[in-house]
């Protein structure tokens, strides 16, 4: 009964595509939500379904791929999904520092899950409309920014007295040299209004001493 039950299942999710959300089990099984619901907490505790988690009700088809990325997922809830942060700074070899979580942009107004694997970090839709120039499309995953671009948007939230909890990198954690010779800053800075000043290690040095005192201060 076991192996029977086991092949079942294995059959179901081979008919699903890579991501698939609860609703699909609705209509293509014509099950009622609770019964699909039952089928995904079972397929999870068997290690052939993984959810983006939180109220996204989109999970990962480990049957018809075991190594498929989680930012597919994403990408299926918030489209305009895109990498921001420090995870960009590093892959472009900037810093070593390495996140807990790389952080994502998503559009607001609109829901903001909790969602395994990422940080989701809301922006208007007029960022996105902004950022749009120093957008890169990724194969198989969400988009992201050009490391210019996001480290430019680090610091324009640093500047911004609206933003809680903006950061920046350390000085010694960030190669400024490399930054400023990236072919894309001038465009990144221009599309955010900021003075390449910034840019230098002591201008940089001091807005990093003035964002941790204020934070030090709330």
């Amino acid at each position: 009964m076991g192996d029977k039950s086991y092949t079942s299942a294995a059959k179901r999710l081979e008919s699903l595509p890579e991501v698939f959300t609860g609703s699909d089990l609705t209509v293509l099984f014509g099950w009622t939500s609770q019964i699909a619901s039952t089928y995904l907490a079972n397929w999870r505790r068997a290690g052939l379904v993984k959810s983006l988690g939180g109220r996204s009700d989109v999970h990962l088809n480990r049957v018809k791929n075991r190594h498929i990325n989680p930012e597919l997922a994403l990408r299926r809830v918030f489209p305009l999904a895109t990498k921001v942060g420090v995870d960009v700074l590093r892959e472009a070899g900037w810093t070593t520092q390495i996140p807990r979580l790389p952080q994502v942009a998503v559009p607001q107004p609109g829901p903001i899950y909790t969602v395994n694997d990422f940080e989701l970090t809301g922006r208007p839709q007029h960022w996105f409309r902004q950022v749009a120039p120093g957008v890169e499309d990724v194969a198989g995953g969400i988009r992201r920014l050009k490391p210019a671009w996001a480290l430019i948007d680090m610091i324009a939230r640093a500047l911004d007295g609206r933003v809680r909890n903006a950061w920046l990198l350390a000085p010694d954690d960030l190669d400024l040299e490399a930054a400023r010779e990236d072919v894309a800053m001038p465009h990144a800075l221009a599309a955010f209004g900021i003075n390449g000043d910034f840019l230098t290690d002591s201008a940089y040095g001091q807005l990093y001493d003035e964002i941790g005192l204020s934070e030090r201060r709330r």
